[in-house]
């Protein structure tokens, strides 16, 4: 799939407008998805690909000791969507799914499920083995022997969800600054490990449009199928 800038969405087979937005601060992110949930009936379903200045999120449930001091320079935002607190930053591919989850089954569990069955693809696409950790939501890589406790954090995945429609999504570690976690408790998990497509490579990782070229084909074909709407006799 090609990707396209945000006046030019390319559309796959999926019905899935897919806009690389490049790097956006935070807030106007934000307000760009709430502006497609509002006009959703005429937008449709989209993927919007992007890098944020450096920001600290953490959704409804959020604890107050998982947060960064006082004293942190980066911006903290609470927002609507499930998981506690994380980091976005540069080297960090951000994914956010706005689709009508009522025409893809409803099924608020199994769309996070999808969306971990896309990253572990673009994982996979890149050369690294991404996995699953029961009852964890996101995308882990298995120490050796496959040892749960081990497992380190390489993706984050926490959604909100508006008039039927899906907000936020994904944030994958490509080359992201991992010392940004250290201020932090990551998703209400202490001790765990976060690391990144660059760190488990042993290697530079791609470019991030092209990591979010790969994104937008693997996000589109493990999404639910849009139901087919029933014409009217």
């Amino acid at each position: 799939m090609m990707l396209a800038p945000a006046e030019a969405p390319a559309v796959d087979a999926m019905g899935l407008q897919v806009r690389w937005l490049g790097r956006i601060g935070f807030d106007e992110a934000f307000a760009l998805q709430e502006e497609i949930v509002r006009g959703h009936a005429a937008c449709g379903d989209t993927l919007l690909l992007l890098e944020h200045d450096p920001v600290y999120t953490t959704g409804r449930l959020g604890k107050h000791e998982n947060l960064p001091g006082s004293g942190s320079a980066v911006p903290l935002r609470r927002i609507g969507r499930g998981g506690d607190v994380t980091y976005h930053g540069p080297g960090q591919l951000v994914g956010y799914v706005l689709v009508d989850l009522r025409a893809r089954g409803g099924d608020v569990h199994r769309f996070l499920r999808c969306l971990e069955e896309g990253v572990i693809g673009v994982l996979d696409d890149l050369g690294v083995r991404g996995d699953r950790v029961a009852g964890r939501t996101g995308v882990w890589v298995r120490a050796p022997g496959g040892e749960d406790a081990q497992a380190r954090k390489i993706a984050s995945i926490g959604i909100g969800v508006r008039r039927g429609i899906s907000m936020h999504g994904f944030a994958l570690n490509v080359s992201v600054d991992l010392r940004a976690f250290d201020a932090i408790v990551p998703c209400d998990l202490p001790g765990v490990r976060m690391t990144s497509v660059e760190q488990e490579r042993g290697r530079p990782a791609p470019p991030l449009d092209e990591v979010a070229r790969r994104a937008g084909a693997c996000i589109g074909r493990a999404l639910p199928a849009r139901r087919m709407a029933r014409r009217r006799k």
